[in-house]
């Protein structure tokens, strides 16, 4: 018998750690392809994911990226880089993503569930609801979730996780909570189905 615990919290702490490894191997094969060491920084600052198990076999799997202010002023900063943007185009991208994260909290998911039908965030009727609970507890309903399509070879590249082939990813806005667009606080995003729940956890820096 105690074998047998031993052998459960092994299996255990193994799929734990290979929930939080899928995020840093998609992050070597970027850095080969030159996305800046910077950026990769802050993608990872700001991008949680978690695995839902049954026996073994993945019910869901969800990363998502909390584009807070910091995460903004680094994305634009890399693709201003890449695309060689003069020094007016680049301040007013920033000026732009300010007026943005003033009026709008932002994510960006992505989800893969091996039943293709029950990956329907977007749909009227879907079998998820989701939300954000903010540090004080209140529960915040969001203003639109919507399906990247195309999926662009700007948002692979910048969002390594993201395999269309296997999953689906959204654009997910809340209004925005606080002066700051939620930057300063720790956030929930919650992902609850009969499926399973998954808790995505940012903490306010």
């Amino acid at each position: 018998m105690k074998r047998y615990i031993i052998l459960l919290f092994g299996c255990f702490y193994i799929l734990m750690a290979a929930a939080c490894s899928h995020i840093e191997g998609y992050l070597d094969i970027v850095r080969q392809k030159g996305i800046s060491e910077e950026y990769l920084t802050v993608l990872a600052k700001w991008t949680r994911s978690q695995i839902l198990y049954s026996q073994f076999e993945t019910q869901t799997h969800i990363s998502a990226t909390y584009k807070n202010t910091e995460f903004q002023r680094a994305y634009f900063k890399e693709y201003s880089k890449i695309y060689h943007l003069q020094e007016e185009e680049a301040r007013r991208g920033v000026e732009i993503q300010k007026r943005k994260a003033s009026n709008l909290t932002e994510f960006i998911f992505y989800a893969y569930v091996p039943e293709k039908s029950s990956n329907d965030f977007d749909k009227q009727g879907s079998i998820w609801t989701v939300f954000l609970v903010n540090e004080r507890g209140d529960r915040i309903d969001p203003v639109e979730i919507r399906r990247i399509e195309p999926v662009t070879a700007i948002i692979k590249e910048f969002f390594p996780y993201i395999n269309p082939h296997y999953g689906i990813a959204y654009h997910l806005r809340f209004p925005s909570f606080d002066d700051s667009g939620g930057d300063i606080q720790a956030l929930k995003l919650v992902f609850a189905s009969v499926i399973g729940e998954v808790i995505l956890k940012f903490e306010g820096h």
